[in-house]
């Protein structure tokens, strides 16, 4: 299949070739680009860390108080978060088994609500908000935002001549601010027919939401929201397409 990949650079570049191992060809057109915040953390009173992206792993990596966070344990969101924390040098690591609701149920099942407080540490928008789940249940959260996801602009023009040609099969959508983003620039470059002629492989249900915007696009949403998930997605979509 002809796959084109919306991921971040760093994670586009490794989704690359997981695909390209697999047969697939791969077109990169990051739709958000990843900056780094150092803000201070005020480490002292924190019992746990939580990410819930590889980004925040990378982000904390960077941080000036790299020693003091790296000692503290850290839940993370998913095997692919986890291993990222354990490249990175964290110590004490436990995973959620996919998305933020389940990693809210293994810290509440974890950790003593009096024990010091949860810092969250994300990117300026989150998906799911951990607080809401947490705050009832006695937990003092506190957010921190280490990254932000500066959007593309436009689409790039190599992606536009694909669409135009007809030369690509589907596209790999991971998060709901990137389905966004998708669709307005599909729009803004005039392409939304085009679009449409696309398999949209959607990390999640939130993440196929905002692709209502394109009515009759086809989209097919992985099992678990999870890169694994996503990978065996794209094998079913092409042993089908083959046949």
């Amino acid at each position: 299949m002809n796959l084109l990949v919306t991921r971040p650079e760093t994670e586009a570049r490794t989704t690359q070739r997981r695909l390209e191992a697999m047969g697939h060809h791969v077109l990169l057109a990051p739709l958000l680009r990843i900056a780094h915040e150092t803000p201070p953390l005020h480490l002292n009173k924190v019992q746990a860390l939580v990410v819930t992206s590889r980004n925040a792993v990378r982000a904390l990596q960077v941080h000036p108080d790299w020693d003091h966070i790296a000692v503290l344990p850290l839940f993370a969101v998913g095997g692919g978060t986890g291993e990222a924390a354990r490249k990175a040098g964290f110590h004490t690591i436990a995973e959620g088994p996919a998305g933020g609701a389940e990693l809210a149920e293994l810290i509440a099942q974890s950790l003593d609500p009096n024990g010091g407080t949860l810092l969250h540490a994300s990117g300026d928008v989150i998906a799911f908000d951990l607080a809401e789940v947490l705050l009832p249940l006695g937990f003092t959260v506190r957010r921190s935002i280490v990254y932000r996801s500066i959007a593309s602009q436009e689409l790039p023009e190599a992606v536009r001549v694909a669409l135009r040609e007809h030369s690509l099969d589907a596209v790999l959508l991971m998060s709901p601010r990137t389905s966004e983003i998708w669709v307005q620039l599909v729009r803004l470059a005039d392409l939304e027919t085009e679009a449409r002629r696309l398999v949209h492989v959607c990390l999640s249900e939130a993440v196929a939401g905002p692709l209502r915007q394109l009515q009759g696009a086809v989209v097919q949403v992985a099992v678990q929201p999870n890169s694994e998930e996503m990978l065996a997605l794209i094998a079913h979509l092409s042993s089908t397409s083959d046949q």
